[in-house]
């Protein structure tokens, strides 16, 4: 699968899918309680299923007042 981290820049990996998001964040050391994570234009939950065939795209969660 392809993930795309939009984080001081963009950057791209190839990672294997076939397991849920919460497992992939982890693996890549990401916090899903200070990152969104967007398919097809959907905010995934972190026992989301992600396929090999999958791009995700991660986000830093910005709030403002």
């Amino acid at each position: 699968m392809k993930v795309i981290i939009h984080q001081a820049g963009r950057r791209e990996l190839e990672v294997p899918g076939g397991k849920k998001l919460a497992d992939i964040a982890r693996e890549l050391n990401i916090n899903l309680e200070a990152h969104l994570v967007v398919r097809g234009g959907s905010i995934l939950t972190r026992d989301a299923f992600i396929e090999d065939e999958d791009v995700i795209e991660i986000f830093p969660a910005i709030s403002g007042g």
